[in-house]
């Protein structure tokens, strides 16, 4: 699946980055709080959470693993979308 959106206008510490991928026995979301075309060495630089197969991520798990370098304002919205791209 791709998301495509219209450019918006924004600063570059206003972007973030994530990845999702699977594994044979987990699916693994990466995020790092500066995100763009930039991003660098992602490995070293993203939180990560696994979610181990038949598991159902929860907002606060999304929040305390991935979320702890957002501003607390955007924590809540940004668990929201994590979750809903992680079921899409």
């Amino acid at each position: 699946h791709f998301l495509i959106e219209p450019m918006v206008a924004h600063k570059q510490e206003e972007e973030f980055y994530i990845c999702l991928h699977s594994l044979r026995y987990y699916d693994e979301i990466l995020f790092y709080h500066e995100g763009g075309v930039d991003v660098g060495d992602v490995d070293a630089k993203a939180e990560r959470v696994q979610i181990p197969t038949g598991v159902e991520p929860t907002a606060s798990m999304v929040t305390e693993k991935l979320l702890s370098k957002v501003p607390a304002g955007k924590q809540a919205n940004l668990a929201s979308f994590v979750l809903s791209l992680y079921k899409f």
